[in-house]
């Protein structure tokens, strides 16, 4: 069986127009739908119903209310949110790459010690661990600095503190990695 495509009503181009389309009858306002019957007894499901106007918002409580002078209204001052310290990140940041390239400072110096450039890449490698891990450290502690002044509206203080450890456990280990290095590759 094959599908034909109903023909298409053609208008003739002279002027006269389509008929208007007819539109199903309104029943009249005091007229009721008819009610749907539902096998077994059972009820339809009930629809729920809309809201009007904007959903409420939970706002916390304002930390204190001004009064606007010559009205019977007055201003409700909210509390901020506490904001994440981005200079205590950082400093985690800058620590944890510290440590991970120390680690790069260890392997090429005992890798190269043979041949006898260990000492020299694991010198370059322990000069960026060095710098990231001076950076860790400072950052680290101006992280704690800016949070401490903050006077409990920001947060981060653990992230600070360990960026601030991780930083020196990387400056400890490319600087003994760089020794060792060196000590290898003379040897």
């Amino acid at each position: 069986m094959t599908y034909q495509q109903p023909p298409v009503p053609q208008w003739p181009s002279s002027g006269q127009q389509p008929p208007a389309p007819q539109w199903p009858a309104v029943p009249p306002a005091n007229q009721q739908p008819p009610t749907p019957q539902w096998p077994s007894g059972r009820q339809p499901p009930a629809a729920p119903q809309p809201v009007a106007g904007p959903r409420p918002v939970n706002y916390p409580p304002p930390v204190r209310v001004e009064v606007v002078p010559g009205t019977p209204y007055g201003l409700a001052v909210l509390g901020a949110p506490k904001t994440a310290s981005g200079v205590a990140a950082s400093a985690l940041a800058a620590g944890v790459g510290s440590v991970l390239v120390s680690l790069a400072v260890w392997c090429f110096g005992v890798a190269g010690a043979q041949q006898g450039w260990g000492g020299l890449v694991a010198g370059a490698f322990a000069a960026l661990s060095i710098l990231l891990g001076a950076a860790g450290v400072l950052l680290g502690w101006l992280g704690m600095r800016q949070i401490r002044l903050a006077m409990g509206n920001m947060t981060g203080r653990g992230v600070a503190i360990a960026g601030l450890v991780c930083g020196a456990v990387g400056l400890v280990l490319a600087a003994v990695g760089l020794i060792t290095a060196i000590a290898l590759s003379a040897g």
